[in-house]
């Protein structure tokens, strides 16, 4: 297996990362020890390695279509504002929820992201993914002010709205990771 950062934080969990770049990040509570978190590393080889092939095949992808420029990310920005606010407020009504506002970002980990206070944060990202790729991830978002988790509760909700969710996710996983390496280092 490839090097392993180790980041510490005051978390209850201990959980793995495939960055774009094909880095895996182990996120640990602040006292669990090394050892536990590489045998936990040790455990998820078989992921980790699918994971990080995926990484460097969006890589490479992303190197062949190129860093996006400013303007690039301005326009993609622009795009998604209006793309997603639309999106989400016919949604939002139709599955009863509501929503304190949305923030557009280029986000090199995250395509959507909602607070416990209804912010929603959105990739820019997104515009360059299939339409129905950018419902799921609105709908995705729409269903944590419901369920603030990803419980089978949760996934169940998101079903219920979007029953093939699934295979949205799937391209999210298959593509996501060349998208994201379009993105200008910072």
């Amino acid at each position: 297996m490839t090097e392993l950062r180790i980041v510490r934080s005051r978390r209850k969990t201990l959980a793995l990362q495939v960055l774009p770049t094909g880095e895996i990040v182990a996120r640990a509570p602040l006292r669990l020890p090394e050892r536990d978190i590489h045998a936990f590393a040790e455990q998820h080889a078989a992921w980790l390695e699918a994971a990080v092939a995926r990484a460097r095949a969006g890589s490479r992808a992303a190197q062949r279509a190129g860093i996006l420029s400013e303007a690039e990310l301005q326009r993609l920005r622009t795009a998604a504002q209006a793309d997603l606010t639309e999106r989400v407020t016919r949604l939002a009504a139709r599955m009863g929820v509501d929503f304190a506002g949305i923030t557009i970002r280029a986000q090199r980990t995250r395509w959507g992201s909602c607070s416990a206070r209804g912010s929603l944060s959105f990739n820019c990202l997104l515009m360059l993914a299939p339409p129905e790729v950018r419902e799921y991830v609105a709908v995705h978002e729409l269903c944590h002010r419901k369920q603030m988790n990803h419980s089978a509760a949760f996934w169940r909700e998101v079903a219920l709205w979007l029953p093939d969710y699934a295979a949205q996710r799937a391209w999210l996983r298959e593509h996501g990771p060349a998208l994201l390496g379009r993105l200008p280092e910072t």
